[in-house]
């Protein structure tokens, strides 16, 4: 059989969930929550846990209707290859911008950061050379990655946390609402937003050989949420609401405050771990599902798209997009269009998955 289709157990696709979306979350999400939310940002993503369960609870009557199978097979049976082809052209929309943003996003943190006097070009063949293999060999080799990157990434990030407590003070956390819910309320809707990504799991169903439960499902939206409330905390009580604004990346600068008694500092390295390793998983992960839903079985034909695929997001981060155009575009529309596109999508699969059944269907079984 074919590596791209291996089976894996649910619990590794949630690492491969977690880890890609968390990663987002810390560098990209922090910094907009921080714009327009300031010191009440954290409780507007702490409240975004409340709309995350629901779209969890719904996003799970989805797939215990489809019984796990491929969604868009399943989709094709009842209601034919034109709804299908639509669904198709979204998933790979979306994915494709998802993967857009981190791939520009992630070459320009490493170029400012750690590598200024290395061509961006080569930053981005570099990655996609990774990013290109991980997806050829399929999901298995996505998830079993993942399952050995993720408990280290998660460990640094308690270590950071730990670390930085000689620093932090959350007397800034407070006080709240000083400038009305507004702040609250926005913070709380785009880390709902971000939070759709989730719909991922549901086009990516079929590769479990384990049944996807509820309880597991909600388990791994607490875990993104606290994902995204614990640095974002961290940034507040560190560097103040008003500083930490101004902050590019707020969670990179957590890092270089870590020191290890008098003798041992600069430990932000780690950090360069945690970001490649989530970025490349994403990466991975969004470029095997934008070949995935297109049900190609032929592994020379998936890979020369997969080549296609990675020679365009080279081309990508080649375009002349200045760095606050870019965060320009994050915080005014990257993130609502996360979360319109994710809510229609949520309704249109659960009104396709609800409706009843077609006679014809019903004859044929």
């Amino acid at each position: 059989m074919a590596a791209s289709y291996r089976k894996i157990t649910a619990l590794q696709l949630y690492y491969v969930i977690i880890i890609s979306i968390a990663i987002t979350n810390h560098v990209l999400l922090i910094p907009v929550l921080l714009h327009f939310g300031k010191r009440d940002s954290w409780v507007g993503a702490g409240l975004s846990i409340l709309p995350t369960f629901m779209w969890v609870c719904l996003m799970y009557i989805v797939i215990k209707r489809s019984k796990q199978m491929n969604l868009l097979l399943w989709i094709g049976q009842r209601y034919g290859k034109f709804v299908v082809f639509l669904l198709k052209v979204v998933v790979i929309g979306i994915a494709m911008t998802h993967a857009t943003i981190t791939m520009q996003d992630m070459v320009t943190w490493t170029h400012i950061s750690y590598l200024p006097r290395t061509p961006p070009i080569m930053i981005s063949l570099a990655f996609m050379v990774f990013c290109f293999f991980a997806a050829r060999e399929g999901m298995r080799a996505i998830a079993i990655t993942s399952g050995i990157l993720l408990p280290v990434v998660v460990l640094l990030g308690y270590f950071v946390m730990g670390a930085n407590f000689q620093y932090k003070d959350y007397s800034l956390l407070t006080p709240l609402f000083t400038h009305g819910y507004g702040p609250a309320l926005k913070s709380m809707y785009l880390t709902s937003g971000s939070s759709f990504e989730l719909l991922s799991i549901v086009f990516l169903q079929h590769h479990a050989d384990t049944r996807i439960r509820l309880p597991s499902l909600l388990i791994v939206g607490a875990c993104l949420v606290g994902l995204t409330v614990g640095p974002l905390i961290g940034a507040i009580a560190i560097f103040g609401p008003f500083e930490a604004d101004e902050l590019r990346y707020p969670a990179f600068e957590q890092w270089r405050m870590v020191t290890l008694g008098k003798y041992i500092s600069h430990l932000d390295f780690l950090s360069i771990f945690q970001w490649i390793s989530g970025a490349c998983i994403r990466m991975s992960m969004l470029m095997f599902l934008s070949i995935d839903v297109l049900m190609i079985k032929k592994k020379r034909t998936r890979t020369l798209l997969l080549i296609g695929l990675s020679l365009f997001f080279v081309t990508m981060c080649l375009l002349p997009v200045t760095d606050k155009q870019m965060v320009n575009f994050i915080q005014d529309w990257y993130y609502p269009m996360m979360f319109i596109t994710g809510a229609g999508l949520l309704v249109v699969l659960l009104v396709l998955t609800i409706l009843p059944m077609r006679r014809k269907e019903k004859v044929m079984k």
